[in-house]
């Protein structure tokens, strides 16, 4: 099942959409997860409609398979989702949207 998170990047008005479905087990310290992604540029209207069923699409047809490591099990396994997306949206925007405009 597809969960949803949106993160903001910096200079752009509009969060970058991803969708997302968790590979592995929930007692796992580590995190293997398939995702879709969609952005907004600045001068178009953002709808959470469209960005949620474009990312749906790439993460069906062509998703990232991002990797995390070493993460604290004590935490909740939602926290260490919610942490990771948003580290590595942090660290690699630009490489998406790049990737995203081929």
């Amino acid at each position: 099942m597809a969960r949803y998170q949106y993160v903001k990047i910096p200079r752009h008005n509009h969060p970058m959409t991803l969708s997302y479905e968790v590979l592995t087990k929930p007692s796992d310290s580590s995190l293997l997860i398939a995702v879709g992604v969609s952005f907004c540029h600045n001068k178009d209207s953002f709808s959470k409609k469209f960005g949620r069923k474009v990312a749906d699409s790439r993460r069906l047809k062509s998703p990232y398979y991002v990797g995390f490591s070493d993460l604290d099990p004590s935490s909740s396994f939602g926290n260490r989702i919610v942490d990771s997306l948003n580290k590595w949206v942090e660290s690699s925007w630009k490489e998406i949207i790049r990737d995203m405009s081929c």
